[in-house]
Parts: structure tokens; C-alpha cells; sequence
């Protein structure tokens, strides 16, 4: 039968179909996501910005704390880097939204990334992979992409990451010079993002592992060909400096001075850390990828390239030290151990099996990979889905801000920090933010936290006014920046529930008048704003309500997190519902059994209702 395919040419047809089908249902998985990141709405109103202004921003325009002299930067160096580094993809990112909307990026992002992933098979191809090795390999960094990336100019890093692995490795393969594009990559992307230390990185690494090589005469360089690849390299190095920041991206990168802007933030968390904290599952992809290198290394040692092994070596520590380097590590592993786990699978078959029986068993491996790809698009993939809209549901607090906007609420207002991209766009310039996940100024990202936290310093009550002395720090500094509405997250990226929220939700002096399933508003009970309170005053207990449905959400969601359990166990306390809240603490502690706070809580609740029962108890008694 295999025979017949093949020398029919069906079997050419088949393997066709199986790539073309493939690729067609992850480019329409890409297109399914809903446009999501924070930080895409700070670039395209920077994009704005450079555009209507015709110069790069020298200043924060957005934010109205970063323009007050007592909170002068500390790090100037690294705002000048973060308002000019990604001029060019901002440029881009406004244009296309400007004029299309949510769907002209989310067609950008998800040709970009489909473009990576068609590049990585090229390559494979190019080393002559198998088609199901390249399968598994392909759908594994597919995998990672999709569950990790944004609208942000990182996308443009990814592309150019695996653009410049290739360029590097056909010059291995061809020695031709079509290794100059190296330069005009590197200017584009040192233009683009702030990543493109990573480009210089990849260059260096085959700089010095195809040096030691030549040194060790364990390649066939001749001497033309070694001052073409070493010319080639220096001048892409040259063409990356030429950018507003230089290589301070580097500075920024291995400074431990910069690390406090980065406490706290998820994807520089190490992946370690997220899965022994349970705030989000294993990732099996990446464990694959990460126990695939090492597996490898074992099996194929000396006979991987030198380069590979420092290259994929270095990016495994990187990804290991911080979430956001997980995808780099996968992108050159998927075509490096690709390339390695078909030579050792040839080399297992073919001492085993005949030539023609190894190609039949290729064949019915390729059949069954068209079968895998028809499977998922069947079951996973939903046309009806391709809805090109914001995430507003999840991360994008579109009606709140539209309630701001609508009624035209005046005065400073404090926003949640992932909110004040999306706050920037939309308000921009009658309305500045407080704050907004570039992170410019740590004097405001101090005060941020905390607020959020409602942190009440005695300490610091000694060098204030008498007056003053009784108030909490956080509501000091409510009445310091004069702020008269507030746009918060109900949760933060673990499901932990601001502490201000209900701090807020209590008090006399603030009111909440806008809430959905991710955002609340809260106005300052003040004359200016009674007509809009006693329009939208919300109760107590419809706010709470929120919260559980909030909370009850994440905690189905996310299967292995207690924070939200915790939430909502904190959430029923606050409202009184002992017996609630102790059942959600309880179900929390069944998610991570050796944490100790969640124990305390319980035991806080039940001494509590003992003392309530044995106070009921005496009160009977009292009354007989």
C-alpha cells in the first residue's frame, strides 16, 4: 500500500496537507485570543504620542505623580530607556490599531508568531528532521507561545531571536554572505526592543563557540570564510548600538541596582517558584523542552555542537531564573533538540529495522500526525469564536474606564497598576494616571503598594502633624495627592484581593459607584460629588457579592492556586459569615496543606465562633 502512495505520489499529497492543515489551525488558535496585555495599551499611546508630536517622549506625559518634583527619579537612566527603546514598534502597534482596530493587531501577533513557528520548521527541515519529530517539537513551542505571549514590541523579539539562530546556522551550512543581513536585522531590532541584547547575545555565543572550533580544527573554515563570519558578527554588533539607548538594555538587564522595579512582577518570578507556591500548574511543555536538553546532552555529549550546547546551556539557566525567558530557551530548543531527538530516533530504527521498513514506519508516523492535526482542529478549534475583541472580561477594565469617561469624573485619580496602559489611552490628556506598568518611578510604585495594602505605619505618624498622627499612611496619602476617584482591580495576578478594597468599601469617606467582574470605582464622599453618588452608590453587600463571584471564578479556574479560596474566605469574614469563610479556608488548606498562614486563619475563625457560641450561650443564660 505504501508503495502505491508513494510512487502515486498520494503519499507527497498527504505530507502536504499534513503541514498546510497544521499551520492553518494555529494560525487560527493565535487569531482566537482576545487582545489581552496590559502593557500594549502604554505602547500605542506612546506610539500616539511620537506621532502626533513628531518627537520621542523626553518625559513621562502620562502619569501626573512622575511630574511632581518630590518625586524626582531616581533612575533617569532607565526612564529614558523605557520611554525611547521601542519607538518604532509603538509607532507600528498605533497605526494599525489606529485604523483597525483590535483585529489589525491581533492579525499582526498572530502572523508573527506564525511566522516563527514556519521559520523553526524551515530550519528543521533544512538539518532534513523527520516530519514527526518536527510535529512534536513545533506543536510543543506552539504550546508555549499561545499560554504566553502578548500585543507587546516582545513579539518582535521572538521573531527576530529565531530569524538570527537561522541566518547563523545557514552560514555554517553554505558559508555564503548572506550573513550580512545580520546588520539590518540587528538595527531593526535594537530599534523595536529592548531584547535585542538578546540577538547580541546569540551572536557572541557562535562567535566564540565556532572560534573554539577553529582553534580545536574541529571545523572547515578556510580563512576567507573565517573573516567572513567574523566581519558579518562585529558589524550586526556595531548596527545594534545604533538606537536612542545604546546597549544601556544591557545595563538594565544585569544591574542588581534595577531589581527592586522588578519585585512582585510574574513573569520575573522563576517558574520554580510559581509551581511550589501553587500560583499556577507545571508547565509540561516547558518541562518537556527543559528534561528533553538534558536527555539529550547525556545521550548525543560530544557529539552535539559546541554552540548549541552554550547556547541552549545559557538560555535553560535564563528560563530557570524568570518565566519570561522560558520562551527564548524553547524556541532554539525546539529546532536544536529537534535536530538531535531524530538523529538518535534514525539511528535506534535503522539498527533495528531495514531502509524500507524505517521509511514505511515514517510514513504511517506522518499519516498519524495528519490524524492529530484534523483531531484537534475538530475538537479544540471553534470558528465561531474569531471575535477580534479586547479581553475585557479578564484584564481590560473597558466599563469602568467608559464610566469615568461618561461622567466625566474630574480631580486626580489612583488606578491599579496594570490598568494604567489602557487608563492612558483612553483618558489621555484630560485625565493623567497614578501610575502604569512601565514602572518609571520608584517613590510612586513605593506609595502604590502601600496603598493597595492599606498599610498603617505608627512609625511614621512621628513626623507628621498632631492632626494627622491618627490617620493610616495610605489614606495620608489618598489626602496628599488630593485624589478623588479610584479605578482598582478586584484582584490582583495571584487572585489575592486588595486589602484596600475593603478597607475602601467600609469607610465613610469613600464610595463605590462602578463595579463588574474585574474592576471597582470608588468616589470621595465629598459635596462635588453627591449627584453622581446618589445616582450610583452601590451597596456594601452587592460589592462583597462581586468578590465572591470574582473569587469563586479564579478558584475554578485555576485548580491549583489557594489564594482565591483565601479571597473568598476573606471576603465571607469581613461580611460576617464565619461559617463560610471558614469552609473556603478550609478548602484552601486541602490545595496547600503545610501553609501555616492559611492554618492560623482557620484557627483565628474557630476560636472565634467558640467565643461567639459561648457568648450566645451565657447571654440565654442571663436572660432565664
Amino acid at each position: 500500500m505504501f508503495n502505491l502512495l508513494k510512487s502515486s505520489g498520494i503519499f507527497k499529497t498527504i505530507k502536504f496537507l499534513v503541514i498546510a492543515l497544521f499551520f492553518i489551525v494555529i494560525f487560527l488558535a493565535f487569531l482566537r485570543v482576545k487582545l489581552w496585555d496590559y502593557d500594549f495599551w502604554w505602547h500605542i499611546a506612546t506610539g500616539k504620542y511620537i506621532v502626533s508630536t513628531g518627537s520621542l517622549p523626553g518625559k513621562d506625559p502620562f502619569s501626573y505623580t512622575s511630574a511632581l518634583e518630590e518625586n524626582k527619579n531616581q533612575f533617569p537612566e532607565r526612564e529614558r530607556f523605557i520611554l525611547k527603546q521601542y519607538w518604532l514598534s509603538q509607532i507600528i502597534f498605533y497605526l494599525i490599531y489606529e485604523y483597525t482596530g483590535p483585529k489589525g493587531i491581533i492579525f499582526l501577533r498572530a502572523i508573527i508568531l506564525i511566522t516563527t513557528l514556519l521559520l523553526v520548521f524551515w530550519r528543521l527541515q533544512k538539518w532534513q528532521t523527520s516530519y514527526p519529530i518536527s510535529f512534536i517539537f513545533i506543536f510543543t513551542l506552539f504550546s508555549l507561545l499561545l499560554n504566553s505571549t502578548g500585543e507587546r514590541p516582545v513579539l518582535f523579539t521572538i521573531f527576530f531571536s529565531s530569524l538570527i539562530f537561522f541566518i547563523l546556522e545557514g552560514f555554517k551550512n553554505k558559508k555564503d554572505k548572506r550573513i550580512f543581513l545580520l546588520a539590518p536585522v540587528m538595527l531593526l531590532w535594537a530599534n523595536m526592543h529592548g531584547g535585542f541584547i538578546l540577538g547580541a547575545a546569540i551572536i557572541m555565543i557562535f562567535m566564540l563557540g565556532e572560534g573554539v572550533k577553529i582553534i580545536l580544527k574541529k571545523t572547515a573554515y578556510t580563512k576567507h570564510e573565517i573573516i567572513l563570519f567574523y566581519s558579518a558578527t562585529i558589524v550586526a554588533l556595531g548596527f545594534s548600538f545604533i538606537n536612542p539607548t545604546g546597549w544601556y538594555a544591557l545595563v538594565i538587564t544585569f544591574s542588581s541596582k534595577y531589581k527592586p522595579f522588578i519585585q512582585g512582577i510574574q513573569e520575573y518570578a522563576s517558574p520554580y517558584y510559581l509551581y511550589k507556591e501553587q500560583i499556577s500548574p507545571v508547565n509540561y511543555w516547558y518541562l518537556f523542552m527543559a528534561v528533553s536538553f538534558l536527555f539529550v546532552l547525556i545521550v548525543r555529549n560530544k557529539k552535539i555542537d559546541l554552540t548549541h550546547i552554550l547556547l541552549l546551556s545559557g538560555l535553560l539557566i535564563m528560563s530557570f531564573s524568570a518565566i519570561r525567558f522560558i520562551i527564548y530557551y524553547a524556541l532554539i530548543a525546539s529546532m536544536v533538540i529537534g535536530k538531535e531527538s531524530d538523529l538518535m530516533l534514525k539511528d535506534l530504527l535503522r539498527r533495528r529495522f531495514s531502509d524500507r521498513v524505517y521509511k514505511k514506519i515514517l510514513e504511517v508516523l506522518t499519516i498519524a500526525a495528519l490524524i492529530s492535526a484534523v483531531l484537534y482542529m475538530g475538537g479544540i478549534h471553534k470558528f465561531d469564536r474569531l471575535r477580534f475583541d479586547i479581553a475585557r472580561d479578564y484584564s481590560i477594565p473597558k466599563g469602568a474606564v467608559d464610566f469615568i469617561e461618561e461622567n466625566r469624573l474630574s480631580g486626580n485619580m489612583f488606578n491599579d497598576y496594570g490598568y494604567g496602559g489602557y487608563i492612558a489611552w483612553r483618558l489621555y490628556p484630560w485625565q493623567k494616571t497614578f501610575i502604569d506598568s512601565r514602572g518609571l518611578n520608584i517613590t510612586s510604585m513605593t506609595e502604590y503598594q502601600w496603598i493597595m495594602e492599606a498599610v498603617d505605619y505608627s512609625d511614621f505618624s512621628g513626623s507628621v502633624e498632631a492632626s494627622l498622627a491618627s490617620i493610616p499612611l495610605w489614606e495620608r496619602f489618598l489626602d496628599h495627592y488630593n485624589i478623588n476617584f479610584m479605578l482598582l482591580s478586584l484582584s490582583d495576578i495571584y487572585a489575592d484581593v486588595h486589602t484596600a478594597i475593603f478597607k475602601l468599601t467600609e469607610s465613610d469617606k469613600w464610595v463605590p459607584v462602578y463595579c463588574d467582574p474585574i474592576s471597582i470605582v470608588f468616589l470621595r464622599n465629598s459635596k462635588q460629588n453627591e449627584d453622581i453618588i446618589e445616582k450610583y452608590k452601590l451597596s456594601e453587600e452587592m460589592v462583597y457579592n462581586i468578590l465572591i463571584y470574582q473569587s469563586a471564578n479564579s478558584a475554578i479556574n485555576n485548580k491549583v492556586n489557594p489564594r482565591a479560596l483565601m479571597s473568598l474566605g476573606k471576603t465571607f469574614y469581613e461580611m460576617g459569615r464565619l461559617n463560610d469563610a471558614l469552609k473556603a479556608y478550609k478548602y484552601a488548606l486541602n490545595r496547600m496543606p503545610e501553609n501555616s498562614t492559611i492554618q492560623e486563619k482557620i484557627n483565628e475563625i474557630e476560636a472565634e465562633m467558640k467565643d461567639k457560641k459561648s457568648g450566645l450561650e451565657e447571654k440565654k443564660k442571663t436572660d432565664k
